[in-house]
């Protein structure tokens, strides 16, 4: 009984000493901004794993009470890297500095209005992973674009495929305002209207896409059929940062039709015509000279006519030609890009360069296509008052391919219907 009650005396004393060292305070500090040193408003400060916290004021200030020593303070932003304190003892006061954290910039989206919270938004708006464009090796950004956004619609326009061609876009289909109006999209790059195939897919920061009418409201008339937000890269406090990446690569037409050989050809049209009621089409000395051709057992694709003035076709020749092989080839391209940004607390510069080298898939005549862009940004704030951003593009495209005209351009057309 007598070492009980020792026991329970000794536990008491235990308990009384560790409450005289469990002392609080109230704990006072600013957050601020790492890269400007501008005070961060409504960041959230809380102690961790305990609902005590408090949010940042107009200067970045903010009190908590009741802290201990070796309880956590955990500081959250977004867009900011999450940071982790300890509180040590006898230090009451702390200066805490966020940096940008471009692993969530997903979560702020670009509006016409300033930035909001993805959750938050009430607006149809979309977001683009930046992520995506650097995976997708292709000529211009439309292109890039392709299934990435909802209701986002991009098709090949009048000219297909040819070289140095761009997209078609709109947003939730095609409409009219009236006669003679067309429901095109709204591209602004850095908040200026501009041509987004003109762009750097290595120079873009953000893409937002405005899809609903409420867009008019800030941008007038010409929103009415979507927004689509470009922001671009801009320079970063530090030494100077110097970045290459290039990629080369071989493409083709895919999936081209199987057409029928001479000989099956021949067939075909016989047979069609005999059971129309006519006289087979190639008569018996072609129908041999086709076989003999492809057998290798002749060289000659066809014969003089019968007054030897010229060489016979069609009905009477006896070549073997697949015309989408003759016409189409697959070829190299090569794409570089080159940046350079850094700067100090006060001014910031991002100076980038990109080439593009294309040949085209046409076999014959000069069938090439070379794109040159380069992008200057400065950002400088010599005072607290004011900011400073000057922004330069250049852009040089060169298109060298073959034009038929003496058919209206029916070129392509006509080898799909051409006879082997």
């Amino acid at each position: 009984m007598y070492v009980k009650k020792v026991t329970l005396i000794i536990v008491l004393l235990l308990l009384g000493l560790t409450q005289m060292w469990a002392q609080t305070v109230t704990v006072t500090g600013v957050v601020t901004d790492k890269q400007t040193g501008e005070p961060l408003i409504g960041v959230s400060v809380a102690v961790k794993g305990t609902v005590r916290g408090s949010i940042t004021d107009l200067d970045g200030k903010f009190s908590i009470s009741n802290v201990s020593a070796g309880e956590v303070l955990s500081i959250s932003y977004i867009g900011y890297t999450t940071q982790e304190i300890e509180v040590k003892d006898g230090t009451t006061n702390y200066v805490v500095a966020l940096s940008e954290d471009t692993e969530v910039l997903d979560e702020v989206v670009v509006v016409g209005f300033g930035t909001q919270r993805r959750a938050n938004l009430t607006e149809a708006v979309a977001t683009v992973d930046t992520k995506v464009l650097k995976s997708r090796p292709v000529t211009n950004l439309g292109q890039s674009l392709q299934g990435t956004v909802p209701g986002l619609n991009l098709s090949v326009g009048s000219m297909g495929g040819q070289l140095g061609q761009t997209m078609d876009i709109n947003i939730r289909g095609t409409g009219t305002i009236s006669t003679g109006s067309t429901a095109s999209t709204l591209v602004l790059i850095d908040g200026i209207e501009g041509n987004m195939n003109n762009l750097n897919p290595d120079d873009i920061e953000s893409i937002s896409v405005l899809k609903d009418a409420a867009a008019s409201s800030i941008y007038g008339s010409r929103a009415a059929f979507g927004v689509v937000l470009i922001t671009t890269k801009k320079g970063k406090v530090g030494k100077a940062s110097v970045s290459y990446a290039g990629n080369a690569r071989y493409y083709g037409p895919m999936d081209l039709p199987q057409l029928m050989n001479s000989w099956q050809f021949a067939n075909y049209f016989n047979e069609g015509s005999i059971n129309g009621g006519g006289n087979a089409i190639f008569n018996e000395d072609t129908m041999n000279r086709i076989q003999q051709y492809m057998n290798g057992e002749i060289t000659t694709s066809t014969i003089p006519n019968a007054n030897g003035s010229n060489w016979e076709f069609h009905e009477r020749a006896n070549d073997n030609v697949d015309w989408y092989d003759k016409q189409y080839k697959w070829s190299w391209a090569h794409e570089h890009n080159l940046n350079i940004n850094g700067g100090s607390e006060k001014m910031q510069y991002y100076v980038s360069a990109n080439y593009l080298g294309q040949n085209g898939n046409l076999r014959f005549g000069d069938d090439s296509y070379e794109r040159l862009s380069t992008n200057a940004k400065l950002n400088a704030k010599p005072f607290k008052w004011l900011d400073v951003e000057v922004n330069v593009k250049y852009v040089h495209t060169n298109l060298d391919n073959p034009l038929y005209t003496d058919l209206g351009g029916l070129l392509y057309h006509d080898i799909v219907r051409m006879w082997p």
